[in-house]
Formats: structure tokens, C-alpha cells, sequence
């Protein structure tokens, strides 16, 4: 049974590994360009690969939720967290772009698996009033990898290049497999039925929060993964590690301005984050060659991004009456789908309309967010 004691040090443990989840994912953004010149293809072929691991958890997430649901929790995770390990190390050995692609796929696909095992491992880790507080803090590391982690990764990919910046994040993963092994106790299987999963799309405003989460992981993910092209078609010279890290603090006062206002004021929340980032991807389409203009408004973006995740999973709770675990699976899922969906609709326009129309797709698709959440007033976002 949880004790009163928060189990901090346990629960550092999953953050970091929330940490090296979300840089594995985003990783070929930061080092977009060496990677295309090493594997001797295109950018937004690169940029695909960011689609391609967004594709393994999409196919995954509920079927494998369902068939490991049996499963003691400490042995699978340590499974899940050595895929990650496996992929990276082999990706920064790979010389062929269609081996790079299955390794993102297969790395993908542990992660359909991660995402809802960490969330009710953290759960039933702690009593029920701090439930919240340690789903929390696991997540926080996926900010933390968009705020610090990937702006580092970016900046190390110049120095030692793509391929020693994959060896360092699978030799970190490594230390994890470790920590978790000497340390995390392990858990029975707490079985949840499909149907329940099924039955949650039912609910008022679900349908509405999931398309809202979806076309918003699109917007973001169609701009965000192919920002080294667009600084250069700019004139801006091309320096991923600098435009990463304004966004990541950008990121970081968003988290805190969303903190202090999302329990009394979710909805205005919800919509001012939306419209700021709606219209700081405007003005980079019309301004964004100044570099002063340029980089304010990476770092407003961030600060629009950064609460969104908290934002619409606790839109996701609310609207599926308090089922954090199953809502997270789901979320986890669509989210991606969208991410999957941006990186590769962005290499399509890279490709066949240039790098001046993505930051133009990106604010279109945003515009369809704001009528979603104007949409969702009742159910899917109410006032509070």
C-alpha cells in the first residue's frame, strides 16, 4: 500500500525517463540538418523520422496496453525502457536511412506502451490525494526534454556531432534501466477493460477535446519540426540550438502561467495560449526575416505551447469524469497521431510549396483550434 511519504526519488526516476522518451522522439528536429548531409538524404526526409516514431505509437498504444495489461509492471518497463536504449544505440550506428526508419518505428512503438504504464505506475505509487501531483511530476520531464533537453541535444549535435548526441541519450537510458532496476518495486498488473476505452468516446465533449488535442499537436508539430528550414529561407543564419532553447524558455514561463490560473481559469487559459501562439506564427509568416522579430516570436510561442499539454490533459480528466490512466492512453494516442500527421504534411509542403508556406499552414491549422475550443464551451472546455 502507498504511504504518506511522497515517493520523490522514485518518481525522479520516471521523469527522466519522460526525459529521454520525448528527446528520442524529437531528436532528428535539433539535428536535422548533419543527419540529412550523413544519410545522404532530404531534410524533410529526416523530418519524417519524427512521423515515422509517432506511427509506432500510434499502432501500438492500445493494443498493447491490452495484451501486456496482464503483465507484473516492473519487468515490462524495463523491457520498454531497453527498446528505448536498443533503437538509439542502433541508430547512431546506422548507415542506412531504412534501418534509421525502423528503429524510429520500433522506438515509437515502446513509447505507445510508456506513456500509459508510467502514468498509473506513478499512481498507485502514491496515496490517492497525491495522485495528481505524481502524474504530474512524470510529465514534467517531457517539458523539461522540450525546455532544456532538446535545445542541448541540438547544441551537443554541433560539437559531437548526431551520431554521438544518439550514443549519449542511449547511454543515459542505459543508467535508467539501472536505477529502476535497483530501486522501483515492482506492481501486479491492474487490469482495465477495452470497452471502458471504447465507451469514454461516449462521454460529453471527449470527441470534441480529442480533435482539439490532435489538430493542435498537427499545428505545432507541422512548424516546430521543420524550424531550421524556415530560419534559413528567413536569412536567419541556421542555428536550431539557439531558436530551441528561446522556445524551451519560452516553454518554461507558459508551464507557470498556466500553473497559477488552470484550477479557476481553464477555458480563458486554454484560449489565450491558442491565440497567442495563432498569432505569433502570423507574424513569422509576414516578419519573420528580422531576427529580432524572429526570435521574440520563438519565444512566444513557447510560452504559448508550454501549458497546452497540461492544459488539454486536464480538459481529457475533466471531460471523462476523473480516469486519468485511461484518458492518458488515449490522449498519448491522438496526440501523436497529430505529431505524426505535422511532421509529415510538413515535408510534403517543405518539399512541393517551399519553406515559406509551413509557418502558413501551421497558422491555418491554429485558426481551426480557436472555432474548436469556441466550439467546446459546454462540454469539451467549460468556464470555470
Amino acid at each position: 500500500m502507498p504511504g504518506e511519504k511522497f515517493p520523490f526519488f522514485l518518481l525522479l526516476a520516471f521523469t527522466m525517463v519522460a526525459f529521454s522518451a520525448i528527446i528520442t522522439e524529437l531528436l532528428p528536429a535539433g539535428v536535422l540538418p548533419d543527419m540529412a548531409n550523413d544519410l545522404q538524404v532530404r531534410e524533410s526526409s529526416i523530418g519524417r523520422l519524427v512521423s515515422y516514431y509517432a506511427l509506432g505509437t500510434v499502432l501500438t498504444a492500445f493494443p498493447a496496453t491490452a495484451l501486456t495489461s496482464g503483465l507484473s509492471r516492473k519487468p515490462l518497463l524495463m523491457i520498454v525502457i531497453f527498446g528505448f536504449f536498443l533503437s538509439n544505440a542502433i541508430t547512431a550506428l546506422s548507415q542506412n536511412y531504412l534501418l534509421t526508419v525502423v528503429m524510429r518505428v520500433l522506438a515509437g512503438g515502446f513509447s505507445g506502451v510508456l506513456w500509459p504504464l508510467m502514468t498509473g505506475y506513478a499512481a498507485r505509487l502514491v496515496n490517492e490525494k497525491n495522485m495528481g501531483k505524481a502524474i504530474s511530476m512524470v510529465m514534467a520531464g517531457s517539458t523539461i526534454a522540450l525546455s532544456v533537453g532538446l535545445p542541448i541535444g541540438a547544441f551537443l549535435g554541433q560539437i559531437i556531432g548526431w551520431r554521438g548526441t544518439f550514443a549519449g541519450l542511449s547511454a543515459l537510458i542505459f543508467m535508467l534501466i539501472v536505477w529502476i532496476a535497483w530501486k522501483i518495486p515492482d506492481l501486479k498488473a491492474d487490469e482495465k477493460k477495452m470497452n471502458i476505452r471504447v465507451k469514454i468516446f461516449k462521454m460529453p465533449g471527449v470527441f470534441l477535446v480529442m480533435t482539439t488535442t490532435f489538430t493542435t499537436s498537427l499545428a505545432v508539430y507541422v512548424a516546430y519540426t521543420y524550424l531550421s528550414p524556415i530560419m534559413v529561407t528567413n536569412g536567419i543564419k541556421d542555428n536550431a540550438g539557439l531558436a530551441l532553447g528561446l522556445f524551451g524558455m519560452g516553454a518554461v514561463l507558459g508551464i507557470l502561467i498556466t500553473a497559477r490560473f488552470i484550477d479557476t481559469h481553464m477555458r480563458s487559459t486554454l484560449l489565450s495560449s491558442i491565440v497567442l501562439g495563432t498569432s505569433v506564427l502570423f507574424i513569422i509568416s509576414l516578419a519573420g526575416h528580422f531576427y529580432f522579430v524572429f526570435y521574440t516570436c520563438i519565444v512566444f510561442w513557447g510560452i504559448s505551447f508550454g501549458g497546452l499539454p497540461s492544459l488539454l490533459q486536464t480538459a481529457t480528466i475533466n471531460a471523462t469524469n476523473g480516469l486519468p490512466e485511461i484518458g492518458s492512453s488515449i490522449t498519448v494516442t491522438v496526440y501523436n497521431i497529430g505529431v505524426f500527421s505535422g511532421a509529415f504534411i510538413g515535408g510534403l509542403v517543405l518539399d512541393y510549396k517551399g519553406p515559406d508556406a509551413i509557418s502558413w499552414t501551421s497558422f491555418l491549422l491554429m485558426v481551426i483550434v480557436i472555432s474548436l475550443v469556441v466550439m467546446g464551451r459546454r462540454f469539451a472546455f467549460p468556464s470555470r
